[in-house]
């Protein structure tokens, strides 16, 4: 299972066991702060009581190591990891998690109670997934070690399968193997071996997003010089927190806002030139490198780009099914990957700006789709209700030009109208958020799942008071984590290397519900707070430029270059696989992508890759179960 990981760390690995008890740690070490040995895990405390195998940083180690040394205690060496020990002695494990300040999964074993902890930190940062069954649990950074384990039973989970469609990801807390679930974030999960049995004893959240909200935005502050401050304070010490490490650290640039950001304020903070990298397409319109170079002029840095043919990135598709544990169809995963590699030749560590959009309200969605959902609850309900009276179709018709205008975008007409439709007609706010969400060719009301409904609760307004912030609750709770931060960590791990988020610090977190909305999206523009720091760095003009992101063309791929292969790996009967979906279904979706529908086109992606992913590892699906 440990060698299953070796990406993840390529520098050491270590086990630990105790057999009388039946507990079994593992690890895969990549070496960021105190590269010794004495960074050895599987790590026992001073004490000897607890042992602890941690993916991760904790930031704040540094002051927790000055609080627990009170006690005359002498360290080996200068790891997170063992001061991270040290306060488990010092305090015990559930009083210490809440002081800690980073990103992480980890589990403790403690030989005196025989109780076995299991942490995932509060923003969901790093992955932990959790296999249980009668015969005992297993836990790992990736699901990819289960198929190592004989507590696995190889099944999978075919109800993903259509929340995979749908969302291009896996809605935690699911995983799409049997048996198999993710930590939820923010979440403390304690087991006892008493005699022979292993007993659950609880799973609570020290951090539960829902009421931070609630807390967090029961005071607002409201002057905007006031609100700048305070967040330019927050984001330096989160990044200057972030620096620190005894490898060579750098960020990614793509050149848009968030990015800028975090660039101008490592600069700001260096002596030297940060290293910056950037991947720059052929295709003009899905190409930022040429901004992200002019931002790296004006910042200082030294910049990196790496430009690649289409050729060259339809290489690395064939490759995604042995990089992902679980599917992932969100196709920028695959300039992350490349951006990642060309990363790791010169640093260990990369800064990025990825957060910045969930928090302080970034996406088109959160200006125009907010619009559009308000807009249909301004209609009668017998014109969003779906039939076919002349009158209801013309009104529908009038409301869905209109809708269209509100929505804008990049998508074509038909494909605006087919969403548009499929909006109007649902029947309450969260169902039309999550149809406008929908991005696959197959729809629900939601994703599956126990964690998806916490999402789906928290936008009915359990914590927030409007429309805007229950958009931002929702895609906090399960975009980011499942989607957003997956991607990123198994591209950027594949490469060993460790990607950091400073506007994911749970204190800027904080700081976002502490501000109202108009203080996020000003006059029209998104994420004022973020856009007034970049414009300390570039000028404003240069920020004012539609949001690209690391992206790919997948719609003229799959018209294009990908064309034959897609559908050969989609046929039913596939000589690789057994076919999940089916074939009228493609063959009709495909023939709309043709004429005109490209919003189907990461739709039949994600049957692609989810093709793909079940082939490379062997697993069957319930196909009548599964079929989309």
């Amino acid at each position: 299972m440990t060698d299953s990981l070796s990406h993840r760390g390529p520098d050491d690995h270590g086990y630990w066991t105790d057999e009388e008890r039946g507990v079994f740690l593992g690890f895969r070490r990549l070496s960021i702060i105190d590269l010794s040995q004495a960074g050895h895990q599987p790590m026992q405390s001073h004490s000897g009581r607890y042992v602890l195998t941690f993916n991760g940083e904790i930031y704040n180690h540094r002051d927790l190591k000055a609080q627990v040394q009170d006690s005359g205690l002498n360290f080996r060496g200068h790891s997170d990891t063992e001061v991270l020990t040290a306060a488990f002695d010092a305090w015990g494990v559930p009083d210490t998690v809440p002081k800690l300040r980073g990103m992480y999964g980890f589990v403790v074993w403690d030989k005196q109670e025989r109780t076995l902890w299991i942490v995932r930190d509060r923003m969901g940062i790093k992955p932990m997934y959790l296999l249980e069954s009668p015969r005992g649990i297993a836990f790992s950074s990736e699901a990819r070690a289960f198929h190592e384990c004989p507590l696995f039973d190889g099944r999978t989970n075919p109800d993903v399968a259509r929340a995979f469609a749908t969302r291009l990801y896996v809605p935690g807390p699911a995983s799409i193997l049997s048996g198999v679930r993710r930590v939820r974030p923010g979440s403390i999960l304690e087991f006892r071996v008493d005699g022979d049995t292993l007993v659950k004893r609880s799973e609570r959240q020290y951090w539960h997003l829902p009421e931070r909200v609630r807390n967090s935005s029961a005071d607002r502050l409201g002057d905007e010089r006031e609100v700048f401050e305070r967040f330019e304070a927050l984001v330096r010490e989160s990044v200057q927190l972030r620096l620190n490490a005894d490898v060579p650290v750098g960020a990614f640039l793509s050149g848009g806002i968030d990015s800028t950001a975090v660039v101008g304020m490592m600069q700001e903070l260096s002596s030297d030139p940060v290293r910056t990298f950037t991947v720059g397409f052929e295709e003009a319109d899905f190409d930022e490198a040429r901004f992200a170079e002019e931002v790296a002029e004006r910042v200082g840095t030294r910049h990196t780009t790496v430009r690649v043919s289409p050729a060259e990135l339809i290489g690395w598709v064939d490759d995604l099914p042995s990089i992902a544990d679980e599917p992932i169809a969100n196709p920028s995963v695959i300039p992350t990957l490349m951006v990642s590699k060309v990363a790791r030749r010169d640093v260990i560590v990369a800064l990025t700006g990825d957060g910045g959009d969930e928090c302080f309200a970034g996406y088109n969605r959160y200006l125009r789709g907010r619009d559009l959902i308000r807009f249909r609850r301004s209609l009668p309900g017998f014109v969003r209700s779906v039939g076919s009276s002349s009158i209801r179709h013309g009104i529908r018709s009038r409301a869905m030009q209109a809708a269209s205008r509100k929505l804008g975008g990049q998508q074509s007409i038909v494909a605006r109208s087919a969403k548009i439709e499929r909006l109007l007609a649902t029947g309450s706010d969260e169902e039309a958020y999550s149809t406008l969400l929908d991005a696959g060719w197959t729809h629900s009301s939601g994703p599956n799942g126990e964690r998806a409904s916490e999402a789906i609760e928290a936008f009915r307004g359990e914590g927030p008071r409007d429309l805007l912030e229950r958009m931002l609750l929702h895609d906090q709770m399960e975009y980011l984590p499942d989607d957003l931060l997956a991607k990123v960590d198994r591209a950027t791990m594949w490469e060993s290397l460790e990607a950091r988020v400073p506007f994911l610090d749970h204190k800027v977190v904080d700081f976002s519900w502490s501000i109202a909305s108009d203080a996020k999206i000003r006059n029209g523009k998104t994420k004022w707070p973020i856009r007034q720091l970049a414009s300390r760095y570039v000028p404003m003009e240069m920020l004012e430029r539609p949001k690209m992101g690391f992206t790919v063309p997948v719609a003229r791929w799959l018209m294009d270059d990908l064309k034959e292969w897609a559908r050969d790996q989609l046929s039913d009967g596939s000589a690789r696989h057994p076919g999940l979906y089916r074939a009228d279904e493609i063959d009709r979706a495909w023939s709309a992508l043709e004429g005109g529908r490209t919003d189907l086109a990461l739709g039949l992606w994600a049957l692609v890759v989810m093709q793909q992913w079940a082939a490379r590892w062997n697993v069957d699906f319930d196909v009548e179960a599964a079929v989309l």
